[in-house]
């Protein structure tokens, strides 16, 4: 597992997601309180145990040993990653290091050593034979002590308290879990009968391996007589008796982790009814733990989400003459759809809406790198297709993942009352024109490849707005949404909503809104929708 070490200072942050965002904001993985440090100042990419940096965008900067990062960067183990007020050293741990064990490392021995007093097959769900007042006292005991809590830190060290409160003889107790993205067991929690926490837990991978592969909990009466703990130095400086490995499995079989009970004591043996009331145990303890990664991944998900709609615009403009509306719901938690406001010199407004490919946090990693990128282009650029070359240029860099956004651009001319409007392969604009009932695609001429492709000049129209005229933005989440019968919404039924719709813009966008829904009835959506309208009313 890599991790990342502060330098002067005292801690030290494991990767284990396949995303770690770094910056000031409280819904970072790894929250840096000083001033100079952007809300989101920069991410480490796990792709497939090969660790990558990257900035976003930040004001201020990330220097990776030394020098300016400018694009996505291959980390190794020693790199000197620096941040306004906070240096850190990237570091991987070989897999038999301290702190992991490698899942299924080594292969299971075919039959159990004669050291090992029995195992119980937990596929067979032989708990149902477990004597009753045994099966009661565990079920109790877990659930009085996990019912209180959902947070991961919180649950695994009641577990093993509960466990120490069944189990009074046990002298040590600890749970390994599965990394899902490293397939490395991890120590969560350790618990001593004197009370001693601090580091690692002693254990044999072979046990553990035999349990995990074969889906058996395993009792062995000497691990100080087991051939597999033979001139094992831990287990002999600890003494090492009696041991019960019980692998924690999911309600559909997958291994999440261990849990593993030991004694010193010569007398302390573990008996077959113990190993039949740790497995009641597990079995608590394992739904426990499923629902409080549940509950990690919703609250992740949840400062994805509050993330992401800090980069949206918090109110709609107010011009002289004009309208606006909006509407975004993305098809997951987080999505990939973008919009914004923009406000330019020379009293032009720009109004931005895109699509970037993909859905999840990814896809809304993207919009947020894209939502920083247009503005600073925008601003930059003295003409609407050299910002979006610009902007395409900050998008096309190595380690995209061949991602890519579509983009449309209307800035608006608040004195000439004009739009100059510059596609990047996004669906056209829909113009509704005052007075005739018509309904026309706006700009399908010079639509251009979508950012992130590759270098090209972008080409831009111009048209007047006149008043009563009303332009609609959307991503194709409106156009591909589906009823329960599985057809698509499509262009030719949108027209139809926007031509049918009332002369206002906020009544316009419901309308087009409740039309969607009205179509996909109970349907969830299959894509993020965005609508943007904005109209000329005098």
């Amino acid at each position: 597992m890599a991790v990342l070490r502060e330098i002067h200072g005292e801690y030290e942050y494991p990767l284990r997601g396949k995303v770690t965002l770094l910056g000031r904001d409280l819904g970072c993985n790894i929250i840096i309180n000083v001033g100079q440090v952007s809300s989101c100042h920069a991410l480490i990419v796990n792709l497939g145990g090969v660790y990558y940096v990257e900035d976003l965008r930040s004001l201020n900067g990330t220097s990776l040993n030394g020098k300016p990062l400018h694009q996505r960067t291959r980390l190794a183990s020693g790199d000197r990653l620096e941040l306004p007020g906070a240096t850190f050293t990237f570091q991987t741990e070989p897999a038999d290091g301290p702190g992991a064990v490698p899942l299924l490392a080594e292969p299971p021995p075919t039959e159990p050593p004669s050291s090992i007093l029995s195992s119980i097959e937990l596929a067979r769900g032989p708990y149902l034979q477990v004597a009753p007042e045994a099966k009661l006292r565990a079920v109790l005991e877990i659930a009085r002590y996990l019912g209180t809590t959902l947070a991961l830190d919180d649950v695994l060290p009641k577990t093993l308290e509960a466990l120490f409160s069944i189990f009074p003889h046990a002298d040590q107790g600890f749970i390994l879990l599965r990394d899902p993205s490293t397939g490395l067991l991890d120590p969560k929690a350790v618990r001593h009968r004197s009370g001693r926490r601090e580091g690692p837990p002693v254990f044999s991978r072979t046990v553990i391996n035999h349990a995990l592969a074969s889906g058996r909990a395993v009792l062995s009466a000497d691990a100080g007589q087991d051939e597999r703990f033979n001139y094992s130095e831990s287990v002999m400086q600890l003494r090492l008796r009696s041991v019960m490995c019980m692998p924690l499995l999911s309600q559909g079989g997958a291994p999440l982790g261990v849990i593993q009970l030991d004694t010193q004591e010569r007398g302390a043996v573990f008996r077959q009814e113990d190993l039949e009331v740790l497995l009641c145990a597990s079995t608590q303890a394992a739904r426990a733990v499923e629902l409080a990664q549940l509950y990690e991944e919703r609250r992740d998900l949840e400062a994805a989400r509050r993330i992401q709609t800090s980069f949206l615009p918090a109110q709609r403009p107010v011009a002289i003459g004009l309208r606006f509306y909006d509407h975004y719901a993305p098809a997951l938690h987080v999505g990939g759809d973008y919009f914004d406001y923009i406000p330019l010199p020379g009293n032009r407004l720009a109004v931005a809406l895109g699509d970037v490919s993909g859905k999840g946090v990814s896809a809304a990693l993207l919009m947020a790198r894209l939502s920083a990128a247009a503005r600073f282009s925008l601003a930059s650029e003295g003409s609407v297709p050299a910002a979006v070359r610009q902007l395409n240029n900050l998008l096309t860099r190595p380690g995209s993942e061949g991602r890519f956004v579509t983009c449309v651009f209307a800035v608006l001319n608040l004195d000439q009352h004009t739009m100059t409007l510059v596609n990047a392969g996004h669906l056209p604009p829909l113009r509704r024109r005052a007075g005739q009932g018509v309904v026309e695609d706006v700009g399908d001429a010079v639509v251009g490849l979508p950012l992130g492709v590759f270098d090209r000049p972008y080409e831009e129209m111009v048209a007047p707005l006149e008043p009563g005229d009303t332009v609609v933005l959307y991503t194709d989440g409106v156009t591909e949404a589906r009823n329960p019968q599985g057809e698509l919404y499509g262009i030719d039924r949108l027209r139809a909503a926007v031509k049918s719709a009332p002369n206002d813009v906020e009544a316009l966008g419901n309308a087009i809104l409740a039309d969607v829904r009205a179509f996909a009835g109970d349907r969830p959506l299959g894509d993020d929708l965005t609508i943007v309208c904005f109209g000329r009313v005098c």
